[in-house]
């Protein structure tokens, strides 16, 4: 496996409106499967989402104008799903949209099936804006550890998210921000998370607030200690 980051190997496929294509070799093997812990190939996914990012924010990515309404099924508001991000506790939210890009849109445009529409080869739509510009964010809201709330997607969009499409069109999915597969988050994060949750989903029974390791099988996420832990939180 060579884990020698080659920016001008990469830049150059990720300037092309089918990059994903072009780079499908190198995304099955190097960016998709679920690999934990490898710091050498953490280290290589991450020069990969930030020059992502960065060619995002300059606009040298080419991304779809249109694209088929990914929204339609989008069902009254009735489970949460908890997450946690894994990466660095003060990620950008610029490379978070990048990772989703890459991890979940690109795979999905590869697979040439996004909701029963032939895609691959076309540049990537989401849908989805934030300030006027397209995002690929899995969750709804990101949830910092000093309690600090970040809307990501509004609640309309569907965020790719549970793994689990019908889970998907009738949930919010909140990311903690960090990495809590050893450990539980602070305190502050959890009562944001607590009070963000009373708030804007009081509609939502406590016994539908989930952890991703409840929806999907093959997960820990939100955390190792979650289910017997801090999910009695909620």
């Amino acid at each position: 496996m060579n884990l020698q980051f080659e920016r001008k190997y990469w830049e150059e496929r990720l300037t092309c409106p089918d990059w994903y294509v072009r780079l499908e070799e190198e995304l099955r093997t190097l960016i998709f499967p679920v690999v934990r812990p490898d710091a050498a190939l953490k280290r290589f996914r991450h020069q990969v989402y930030e020059l992502v990012e960065e060619l995002l924010e300059s606009g040298t990515l080419p991304l779809a104008q249109t694209g088929p309404q990914l929204d339609g099924e989008r069902c009254p508001i009735d489970t949460i799903v908890i997450h946690h991000t894994t990466e660095e506790l003060d990620i950008r939210l610029g490379k978070l949209s990048a990772i989703g890009l890459v991890r979940q849109y690109a795979f999905q445009y590869l697979v040439n099936n996004v909701l029963g529409h032939t895609v691959r080869g076309e540049p990537i739509w989401s849908g989805h804006f934030l300030q006027g510009k397209m995002v690929f964010f899995a969750y709804h809201w990101l949830m910092r550890p000093d309690g600090t709330t970040e809307r990501l997607l509004e609640d309309g969009y569907i965020g790719w998210h549970a793994g689990n499409w019908l889970v998907n069109t009738r949930s919010i999915g909140i990311a903690f921000s960090g990495d809590y597969e050893q450990s539980e988050p602070p305190s502050a994060q959890i009562e944001a998370t607590v009070r963000l949750i009373r708030e804007h989903y009081p509609q939502v029974a406590s016994a539908n607030i989930l952890g991703h390791c409840e929806v999907v099988e093959g997960t820990t996420c939100p955390g190792g200690q979650f289910l017997n832990g801090w999910k009695r939180h909620f």
